[in-house]
């Protein structure tokens, strides 16, 4: 009897198996036969779920985003517990950094994906969606955490965001020069800041 396959454990393994290779090469060197490898699939598996490197790099990419967002969503539900919310806000903003092995996994390839963005249209498309989602939590953040003068939110809004993709780029870079505890202590005393506004 032939082996019954989970088409969502199969799309995991392939967007692992994605990651994989942009993370020990490059999103270059992403392609059909290089995920299927890594995957220790034939290519006419990942082909059946992805029929181009295009689809598999747009869907990989939209992983990311869903992934970031279901942490960022169980963080944003605490906010009605009346929880520090301070506390909670830096979570959600810490979900968007390198500071554990998985989302460091997450923010090397959304690197990958902005930066080759710059001159793939393909990857442009991606790290739009990247970079709106990002600049979406950086609004709620400033906007409906009321952290910062509603006065001002469109200009801390820019800035939040700007820091945050710094510190990203600064982390996972040079993870020696800026440390986890580092780049935590960042976001805490720029929310300190906001708050205080």
């Amino acid at each position: 009897m032939p082996r019954v396959v989970d088409p969502a454990e199969r799309r995991q393994k392939i967007f692992e198996a994605v990651f994989d290779v942009v993370v020990r090469s490059g999103i270059e060197q992403v392609t059909l036969r290089a995920v299927a490898d890594a995957a220790g699939l034939a290519i006419g598996s990942v082909r059946h779920y992805f029929p181009s490197r295009d689809e598999l790099i747009g869907a990989a990419s939209n992983e990311i985003i869903d992934r970031v967002s279901a942490r960022i969503e169980s963080h944003r539900e605490r906010l009605s517990d009346r929880a520090d919310r301070l506390a909670v806000v830096e979570d959600m903003l810490c979900e968007l950094l390198p500071l554990t092995e998985h989302t460091t996994r997450e923010v090397t390839v959304w690197l990958e994906i902005v930066t080759s963005g710059r001159t793939d249209s393909v990857l442009a498309a991606a790290a739009g969606r990247l970079f709106e989602g990002s600049s979406s939590l950086a609004r709620l953040v400033v906007v409906r955490a009321r952290l910062g003068a509603e006065s001002e939110s469109d200009l801390e809004t820019e800035r939040l965001a700007a820091m945050m993709d710094g510190l990203a780029l600064r982390a996972t870079l040079h993870p020696d020069q800026l440390s986890s505890a580092v780049a935590r202590k960042v976001v805490r005393r720029h929310l300190t800041q906001l708050r205080e506004m």
